[in-house]
């Protein structure tokens, strides 16, 4: 007879474990209290619209995504790399492109001319650039633990440029209000966006873990189900007790020790605020205490994310913003982001539905200064335990640790 392993969650994690278990000859079977698979990473229909639960995006950049997912099979398709940014001045709204210059050149000369940031602080982007490229990746990791604010401040830039173009940007991702996330986190990202590109599959955030469940077995995935540890070796599946050779936890038995919140208003428009396929920051987020971080229109990018002659479009809010502003309720929410919408893109936005208004609490693992990330997951000595929790909060976070999670229980069972 086989050996037997049982993942308690089938988040993107649970499921990479479950998959490399299987192929490895391993019985595995998963339990999941949902009625889906993805953990976090969730869409659903609404009105002929694809919502995925908070703003998702896969990056083409993270190796372990390469060696996980086709992104042709769940055909991906790709943000403009670089940013617009939407600020005041001198009481007008102006918009602006940073394309990235080594990509896009014509495009990168243009914002170097537009005026929006100091040729030192463009110049500094292409020095930051290169510094996170070089080597290999685990080089993002070696240096100091600082906040990502000091750590900019060090680079020299300038507090104006870090207050208007990184944190909105770095903001939206670590789901923080200070920068405070570790540098290492920090040039691990920067490093990916350099890299590769933001995408999105065809079907919405949920066709990644959908493809790897489809990959692992229908038939091993135990939806709905209150499964309970008990032991090392026994699980309480619905009050039933279930015997196997080693257990695995695949999500954050202390998940409530992250405040990282965050709102998302999905929006059904007319057509796109936006004129181009890149991501719009406010860059008025931080100087002038303001809520919304940034804005997408999935459906451009992904024309199935909404009905023909309708775009999606989608508002990021980091929770901590809105508590500084002492917004707590979804009609505070909405109220005071279709106000900030509404002074970038005018009358245009009183014709938008909202479609769905989601608050997302305990978003992401904490990754603080001196947290002491490292390029290597970590693991407990007397249990086996994977998610992006053991490592950082993002999707290469999830699959790195589901990789080293599995060797251990391998390991172990060939012990």
């Amino acid at each position: 007879m086989g050996q037997t392993v049982a993942v308690i969650g089938a988040g993107i994690a649970g499921l990479q474990c479950a998959l490399l278990l299987k192929e490895s000859g391993i019985d595995v079977q998963v339990f999941e209290r949902q009625p889906h698979v993805g953990g976090r990473m969730v869409t659903e229909s609404v009105d002929g619209f694809l919502i995925d639960h908070g703003f998702h995006v896969m990056q083409t950049a993270y190796p372990t995504s390469q060696r996980t997912f086709d992104f042709d099979s769940l055909g991906a398709q790709a943000f403009e790399p670089g940013a617009l940014v939407v600020k005041k001045r001198k009481n007008k709204v102006k918009f602006w492109r940073l394309a990235d210059p080594f990509r896009r050149p014509v495009q990168g000369l243009m914002s170097g001319l537009n005026g929006f940031a100091s040729p030192f602080n463009l110049l500094r982007i292409a020095s930051l650039r290169s510094k996170v490229r070089r080597g290999p990746l685990s080089n993002v990791y070696l240096e100091g633990d600082e906040t990502s604010e000091k750590w900019l401040l060090k680079r020299g830039f300038s507090k104006s440029m870090i207050d208007q173009f990184f944190h909105p940007l770095f903001s939206g991702i670590f789901l923080e209000n200070d920068l405070r996330t570790s540098e290492r986190m920090f040039r691990f990202v920067f490093r990916m966006m350099s890299k590769g590109d933001m995408i999105l599959p065809k079907e919405g955030i949920a066709a990644a873990p959908r493809a790897l469940a489809d990959s692992l077995g229908l038939e091993r995935i135990h939806l709905n189900s209150d499964a309970k540890q008990i032991d090392d070796f026994t699980l309480s599946v619905d009050d039933k007790h279930q015997k196997f050779d080693a257990i695995i936890r695949a999500y954050n038995p202390i998940r409530k020790e992250s405040n990282r919140h965050v709102w998302t208003l999905h929006f059904d428009a007319p057509q796109s605020p936006l004129n181009s396929k890149h991501i719009l920051l406010n860059g008025d987020v931080k100087t002038k205490n303001q809520l919304i971080a940034h804005v997408a229109v999935p459906s451009d990018i992904q024309p199935s994310y909404a009905p023909s002659n309708r775009s999606l479009v989608t508002v990021t809010i980091v929770g901590e913003a809105a508590q500084k502003l002492g917004l707590s309720k979804e009609s505070e929410i909405q109220s005071r982001a279709l106000q900030e919408l509404n002074g970038w893109f005018g009358p245009q936005v009183d014709a938008w539905k909202v479609l769905a208004i989601q608050h997302i609490q305990h978003a992401l693992p904490e990754i603080s200064a001196h947290s002491g990330l490292s390029k290597h997951p970590s693991t407990h000595d007397d249990s086996f335990e994977c998610g992006d929790h053991m490592m950082h909060g993002s999707l290469e976070g999830a699959l790195l640790s589901a990789e080293k999670t599995a060797k251990q229980v391998l390991d172990s069972l060939q012990a």
